[in-house]
């Protein structure tokens, strides 16, 4: 099985851009954008979802044919349309065309038009573009609460009452995925909260393997119960790990606890190990842990066009009790609700029915567009905070 870092996050389109980009876009009537190719058609799904309605498309000539893989749009010749009134052009086209392009625009004295980053075309393209079958993905709590008490958690698991994933219709809902994705994808991350707190984790680590033979397992953990773990009344975990093929991915924090002794455990049985501090970096790091704060507006007042910047979008889904939601933030908001007596309102547009779609392309469909949730999300203000630490459990950890 593929030992590639899979938590790394995707390219994120930079917001500053993005803020500058759709300003541009409400000066003017009309907008094109400048090329036909699959980064273009990227370009117009994204304006799509962010309610601009754009003309056309714009070339320099009439291509010998074209396929459309997003939907058709006019296609216009760049000397016919910038003779028009109240016409914004966005220029989408690789770098290397700007010698043709930019020269012709000022010799007809257009200076309408916005200048896309090479970054930007590509991330955006990345970003709202469909997951294949072998990309596909998605992340399970075991338990909602948590051995520990992070600060800002994202999943907000030092606010939860005790809650673990219900075994039953789990086995139900992993054999649906399965039928669903022909039973293979790309890995499959069982978490929490601590997900060692779930007595049950033996028979989850059995049914899921059951139903994707051949997919990466991994069980994300703080660690601090694995030792126990070796001979628990439900079964030996080293054993079922060794057993089912599952790899072990530990959180490390700074607190007083024996990781080299983990590591020597984890050998002795054969277990695949991965321990970092930081699980969304390149490499496996043990450096001071970074608190990340997700910050909430609880207006819903978000616009639309920064949703791509978040490193959630189109990458990390979870299954919860039939559902495929877009992130853990929307999934696990009921905790939240619950906790400070607030309403972040989950609407039927922000998860998937499992039980209610024929294909796994339905969920790479929806994971990659925007989702009524994401107007909550404040993601100018996400981002690295401070040294990890014990949470308050007070609400300014995400406002």
């Amino acid at each position: 099985m593929s030992t590639k870092k899979l938590h790394t996050i995707n390219e994120l389109p930079h917001i500053y851009e993005l803020e500058e980009m759709i300003g541009f876009c409400k000066k003017y009537s009309k907008i094109y954008i400048y090329g036909t190719s699959f980064n273009q058609e990227m370009l117009l799904k994204y304006f799509d979802m962010c309610d601009v309605k754009i003309t056309g498309y714009v070339v320099t000539w009439y291509p010998a044919e074209i396929c459309f893989s997003y939907r058709e749009m006019p296609i216009r010749l760049m000397e016919d349309v910038i003779k028009e009134d109240g016409i914004g052009i966005i220029v989408a086209l690789s770098d290397r065309y700007y010698k043709d392009i930019i020269p012709r625009f000022r010799e007809n004295q257009f200076h309408d038009y916005f200048i896309m980053s090479e970054f930007n075309k590509r991330a955006i393209a990345n970003q709202v573009r469909p997951r294949e079958h072998e990309e596909m993905a998605f992340e399970v709590n075991l338990a909602d609460h948590c051995n520990m008490s992070c600060q800002m958690c994202d999943h907000y698991s030092q606010l939860s009452e005790p809650c673990f994933l219900n075994f039953e219709q789990y086995q139900k809902d992993i054999k649906r995925l399965g039928e669903l994705y022909d039973h293979d994808l790309f890995y499959i991350t069982l978490l929490g909260g601590e997900p060692l707190l779930n007595h049950d984790i033996i028979k989850i680590l059995k049914v899921t393997r059951e139903a994707f033979p051949n997919t990466n397992l991994y069980i994300l953990t703080n660690g601090l119960l694995l030792m126990e773990w070796e001979s628990m009344p439900e079964g030996n975990l080293w054993d079922a790990c060794k057993k089912y093929d599952i790899e072990i991915w530990i959180t490390v924090y700074p607190i007083n606890f024996d990781y080299e002794a983990i590591e020597k455990k984890a050998e002795e049985y054969g277990v695949s190990l991965t321990m970092s501090s930081n699980i969304h970096a390149e490499r496996e790091t043990k450096r001071t842990k970074i608190s990340d704060k997700h910050t909430l507006d609880l207006n819903k007042s978000i616009d639309k066009f920064y949703c791509v910047s978040c490193l959630y979008y189109n990458k990390f889904n979870v299954l919860k009790d039939g559902r495929i939601y877009m992130c853990p933030v929307a999934a696990h908001s009921k905790i939240f609700n619950d906790k400070f007596g607030k309403n972040l309102e989950l609407l039927e547009g922000d998860s998937i029915d499992i039980y209610q779609i024929d294909s796994w392309k339905e969920i790479a469909e929806f994971s990659s567009k925007y989702v009524p949730f994401c107007s909550y999300c404040d993601l100018k203000h996400w981002g690295p905070h401070s040294e990890w630490k014990a949470s308050t459990k007070q609400i300014d950890e995400y406002i």
